[in-house]
Formats: structure tokens, C-alpha cells, sequence
């Protein structure tokens, strides 16, 4: 019996063919995994900035938005009451805090009443109203005309609070408002910025100007306030004077 050797055919494809072994580098090394951490922190930074930015810039005119309703919100109880709201206190749920008796406020300095006033929206621990960073809103009511405001309105009232470009008020926007809605922005009651502390100090004084983050006087506080005018046309319209 003869064997006779196979050898296989250069040409044959089906043969299988050996290969050389390959031989990759696995994983990174440290200074490639470094360079890798820089990029990303470049390219995520450029990303958060802007986020950053547009997220403050929509929290603001959620503000200004969220004041708008509340002005509308005053104006809207005054024709149906004849009389406008007291400020809500930290102890009273978010409800008015008149005297019982003569109506008189307790304070007239406080919060926004946003249960009295059927607001929705964010609220703390003690039912107060929240701006869109999470503050309290601030509502104060004229005591002038020995709190007639919160009584019973009638022709001829003067409100007594004021609206300034400055603490310093040189420059008035009005000083016959009935009522001032504000939210102090981003940096709540944590500022030395003067004109920011003139609308925490719960004086018959307020101060509205345009946005600013320089150091010292900063300004970030939204303002709204209901004018004399406003109120006595709405109320006329509501048939509560004539």
C-alpha cells in the first residue's frame, strides 16, 4: 500500500491559512486618558455656561410673569370686594391677616395672600407663595387713610407708597401706589447691595432698575406695584364705586 503525502494547493482558497498572531495594546494610558479629561471639560464647560445663563434669564421672566398674575389677582379681589387684601404673615397660611373686627391689617408689610387670592404656585413650610428661586413673595398694602385700603375703597383715598430708581430716590416713578408685589431674585435677602435692602426694609419705599451683578449694587429684585388710577378704573368697571 502506498500513502502518498497532500500537500495544499497554493491557489486553493479553501484551505484555511495561517496568520501571524496580533499582538493590540489594550485600554488607555495615563496621559492619553488625561488629554481625553481635558477635552471633555473644555467642551463641557462651554456647555454649562450658556445653559446656565438661559436658565436665569427664563427664571426671570418667570418672575415678571408670576407678578403679572398677582397684579391681576389684586385688582380682580378689589372688584369683587370693594377692598383690597392684607399682606399674608409667616403664620397665617397664606391667607390675609386683617383684624377681624376693623379689617385693619395686622401688618401691612408681609407676603402675597395666595391663598386669599386663589393663587397656584410653589409654596414653603408656611403656605407662602414662592418666586422661581424658591423665596417667599413679598406683598406690601398702603396703610394710608388709617388702612381704608384694606376696608372699605372709596373716592378720594391717596395711597402713600413710593417707587424710585435708587434708594436715594432722586429719580420717582411714582409716589401714589396703592400696593407693591416683589420678588427678591436670586440672591433673596442675602445681599448689601443698598437698593435691594430699601425693599426689604418695610418702609412705604421701593426701588426698581434694571438688572445688574455689579459688585456692591447688585440688582436682581422684579417689582410690581398697582397704581391709584389702575384700581379706581377697575372698580368703577365693577360697579364697587361710582
Amino acid at each position: 500500500m502506498i500513502f502518498q503525502a497532500h500537500y495544499p494547493d497554493p491557489g486553493d482558497n479553501s484551505q484555511p491559512q495561517s496568520r501571524p498572531a496580533l499582538h493590540l495594546q489594550q485600554g488607555f494610558s495615563l496621559v492619553e486618558m488625561s488629554i481625553v479629561l481635558v477635552i471633555l471639560g473644555v467642551l463641557l464647560g462651554g456647555l454649562i455656561a450658556p445653559f446656565s445663563t438661559q436658565l436665569d434669564s427664563s427664571k426671570r421672566k418667570g418672575a415678571d410673569a408670576q407678578l403679572d398674575d398677582i397684579h391681576n389677582a389684586l385688582l380682580g379681589f378689589a372688584a369683587n370686594n370693594g377692598r383690597l387684601p392684607c399682606p399674608a404673615t409667616a403664620a397665617s397660611n397664606g391667607l390675609a391677616a386683617p383684624n377681624a373686627a376693623t379689617l385693619a391689617c395686622t401688618s401691612y408689610s408681609g407676603f402675597v395672600p395666595a391663598v386669599t387670592l386663589g393663587l397656584n404656585g410653589a409654596v414653603d413650610a408656611n403656605g407662602l407663595l414662592l418666586d422661581p428661586w424658591l423665596n417667599p413673595v413679598r406683598y406690601t398694602l398702603t396703610s394710608a387713610n388709617a388702612g381704608a385700603f384694606s376696608n372699605l375703597l372709596i373716592l378720594g383715598l391717596t395711597p402713600d407708597l413710593q417707587a424710585c430708581e435708587q434708594a436715594a430716590c432722586t429719580s420717582v416713578l411714582t409716589t401714589t401706589a396703592v400696593a407693591v408685589v416683589f420678588s427678591p431674585g436670586d440672591d433673596g435677602t442675602t445681599t448689601t447691595s443698598p437698593d435691594q435692602l430699601e425693599n426689604l426694609d418695610g418702609d412705604t419705599l421701593f426701588v426698581t432698575r434694571p438688572y445688574s451683578e455689579q459688585t456692591g449694587a447688585e440688582f436682581d429684585d422684579h417689582i410690581i406695584w398697582v397704581s391709584l388710577n389702575t384700581l379706581v378704573y377697575n372698580l368703577v368697571k365693577a360697579g364697587q364705586i361710582n
